[in-house]
């Protein structure tokens, strides 16, 4: 779930603008959850809508960055579009242009755009401290499972709260979200739109990846197992 990196990790202006996307990437995954969880509004704040512009101005230049430095800029900046969306300030931009009130689907929606970005920003350096490249495809399936049940917990969170009286806490959103994607099935059924969405969506991303850690683990079991 990571760009591709296109800039010399020896190059100065890189490293800054790869630590810069970093804390960026956390600042997003720690205040929008705290929001989330603690806070019980789907609107954001000033303060937080100011941040999170802030924050998508680095993801921005990161993007710009990697089109700039790379061999082949119109195919990297096209093969890494979707990167460049969920970085987009969604939300200040239609502030800015006075869009009017918008659905709160819509706004949970652009409100975890850069979540995704922020997401991803953090799996280089997760990576960079794995040495061999079975290890480190295996730990980016593990990953890239995590995050996604994370973020449709958030998500799940945001539209069950209130609506649904079985989810009292974001504990139990987790709970779901994790029994969902392991296709084992949460006695929780969802209410809305939203939720009944990715109940068909996890299990479906269960179903494709579970199998790569079992072919893994047998792979490991091989090599380590003495031969006949």
């Amino acid at each position: 779930m990571k760009q591709q990196n296109t800039i010399s990790p020896v190059n100065p202006f890189a490293r800054v603008l790869n630590l810069l996307t970093l804390l960026g990437s956390l600042v997003i995954l720690i205040t929008l959850s705290h929001d989330i969880i603690y806070s019980r509004n789907y609107t954001l704040s000033n303060s937080l809508l100011h941040l999170q512009l802030y924050v998508c101005l680095v993801f921005m230049a990161d993007w710009v960055a990697g089109v700039t430095f790379a061999e082949r800029p119109v195919r990297w900046a096209f093969r890494n579009l979707f990167w460049l969306l969920v970085s987009l300030p969604w939300l200040n931009i239609l502030r800015l242009i006075d869009a009017g009130d918008i659905s709160k689907q819509l706004y949970l929606v652009l409100k975890c755009l850069p979540l995704i970005r922020g997401l991803s920003g953090i799996y280089p350096a997760l990576q960079s401290a794995t040495r061999p490249r079975s290890t480190r495809i295996f730990l980016s399936y593990i990953y890239i499972t995590l995050a996604i049940t994370y973020l449709s917990a958030l998500l799940f969170f945001c539209e069950e709260e209130g609506l649904n009286h079985a989810v009292d806490s974001f504990g139990t959103a987790l709970w779901w979200a994790g029994l969902n994607v392991t296709t084992v099935g949460a006695p929780l059924f969802a209410v809305t739109a939203t939720g009944k969405i990715l109940t068909f969506l996890l299990p479906a991303l269960g179903m494709m990846l579970f199998p790569i850690f079992t072919v893994y683990i047998t792979n490991l079991v091989e090599k380590k197992s003495p031969d006949k």
